[in-house]
C-alpha cells in the first residue's frame, strides 16, 4: 500500500528522530549552551535538562506514546499539507513537546490540595521556575535562532506568545468555572484555550515555516485548536474510565459533568451537584458519580453532543486543503483521537 508523503513508517521515523533531537538538546542544557546566550548558564540549563529527561521517562512509564505522536506529527503533517515535505517543521515539534513538558506539571501545581500537598518548598519552587524557563523562554529561543526571515521569525514568535495567553485563560476558566452555572459553551471556550492553544500553535506555526498566508496560518490554528479540544474530551473521559477521578476530586467542571447535569431534572440535578461536591473528599461519592456520568445512555447523548466538534475538525481540513496524503494523514489523526475515548461510540455510527 501506498503510504504517501508521510505514512505511518515515516512518522515512526520522524518522532525517533525528534527524540533523538530532544536527547542531543538535553546534553547541550546540561552544559548550559542551546540558549542562544554565551555560556555560564549550567544552573538554569542543567535544571531544564533534567525537567526534560523526567518528563519523557514519564510518559515512557504513564504509556503515552499515542499523546505524544500526536504531539510531533501535528506540525509536521500541517507543513507537508503546504508544502509536500513534512520535515522542516521538526523544530515546531519540539518547540511543542517543550510547551507539554512544562504545561503538565504547572497543571499539577494548579490542582495540587496546598501547602500540605507540596513537603518540600525549595524543591516545588525550583521545578516551578524551571517549567517557566522550559515552556516559555526555551522555545523562544529556540524559535529566534531559526534561520528564516525576519517576518517569519516574528510570527513564531506571535504564535508562541498566543499561544501563552489563550492557553492560561482556558485554564483560569477551567479553575474558575463551577458546575451549577456552567454550560458546555463555557466549559468548551475554556478547553480551546487551555488544550486547544498549544495544538492551534503548533499547526499556525508549522503553517508560518512553510510560508502560508495569514488566512492559511488562522485556518491550521483552528484546525489545531478543534484537535486540542477533542484531546481534552479524551483526558477527561479517561480519567473517568481508569478509576483515578482527578477531575471530580479537583471540583472540575468538565464537559461530560456538564452535559450531564444539563440532562437531568431539577431533583435529580440537585443530587448530582451535592453529591460533585462531596466527591472533593469522599472517593465513594467520587465512584458513584463516575458511574452516573458513564452510564450508558448518558455516553450516547454525550456522544450526539461530541460527534459537531469532530465533524468540524474534518470540515476544517477539508476547506484547507493540500497535499493529499498528509491531509489523509490529519484526518486519520483526528479520529485516532477519538478512537482513544472510552466506552464512546459516534452518534453517527
Amino acid at each position: 500500500m501506498d503510504e504517501g508523503v508521510f505514512g505511518k513508517a515515516a512518522q515512526e521515523r520522524a518522532i525517533a528522530e525528534v527524540e533523538v533531537e530532544i536527547a542531543r538538546l538535553c546534553e547541550l542544557l546540561a552544559e548550559g549552551l542551546a540558549m542562544g546566550l554565551d555560556d555560564g548558564r549550567e544552573m538554569v540549563g542543567g535544571a531544564m535538562s533534567e525537567f526534560l529527561l523526567e518528563f519523557f521517562d514519564l510518559v515512557r512509564a504513564k504509556g503515552s506514546r499515542p499523546g505524544l505522536h500526536g504531539m510531533v506529527t501535528l506540525p509536521l503533517l500541517a507543513h507537508g499539507a503546504e508544502t509536500g515535505e513534512p520535515g522542516p517543521a521538526a523544530p515546531i515539534a519540539v518547540v511543542h513537546l517543550l510547551w507539554w513538558a512544562s504545561a503538565r506539571h504547572l497543571d499539577d501545581l494548579t490542582d495540587a490540595p496546598g501547602p500540605a500537598g507540596v513537603p518540600d518548598r525549595v524543591a516545588a519552587g525550583k521545578r516551578a521556575l524551571t517549567a517557566f524557563a522550559v515552556g516559555g523562554h526555551l522555545p523562544a529561543r529556540l524559535l529566534a535562532g531559526l534561520p528564516v526571515p525576519a517576518a517569519t521569525r516574528a510570527a513564531l514568535g506571535e504564535e508562541l506568545s498566543r499561544c501563552w495567553l489563550d492557553a492560561v485563560d482556558g485554564q483560569l476558566r477551567d479553575l474558575t468555572e463551577r458546575p451549577a452555572v456552567a454550560t458546555p459553551a463555557s466549559v468548551l471556550r475554556g478547553y480551546e484555550g487551555k488544550t486547544g492553544a498549544p495544538y492551534g500553535m503548533a499547526a499556525a506555526a508549522a503553517a508560518c515555516l512553510a510560508g502560508a498566508d495569514r488566512g492559511r496560518v488562522a485556518g491550521w490554528r483552528a484546525f489545531g485548536r478543534s484537535l486540542g479540544v477533542l484531546r481534552q474530551l479524551v483526558n477527561d473521559q479517561r480519567d473517568l474510565a481508569s478509576g483515578r477521578h482527578e477531575d471530580l476530586a479537583n471540583g472540575t467542571a468538565t464537559y461530560l459533568l456538564v452535559h450531564l447535569l444539563r440532562e437531568l431534572p431539577a431533583g435529580r440535578r440537585r443530587e448530582a451537584l451535592e453529591l460533585h461536591a462531596a466527591a472533593r473528599r469522599c472517593a465513594a461519592a467520587r465512584a458513584e458519580l463516575a458511574a452516573r456520568m458513564l452510564d450508558e445512555e448518558v455516553i450516547d447523548g454525550y456522544a450526539a453532543s461530541v460527534a459537531p466538534l469532530i465533524e468540524r475538525a474534518h470540515g476544517l481540513l477539508d476547506r484547507l486543503g493540500g497535499e493529499p496524503g498528509c491531509l489523509r494523514e490529519l484526518h486519520g489523526l483526528v479520529d485516532a483521537t477519538v478512537g482513544h475515548l472510552p466506552r464512546f461510540r459516534l452518534a453517527a455510527a
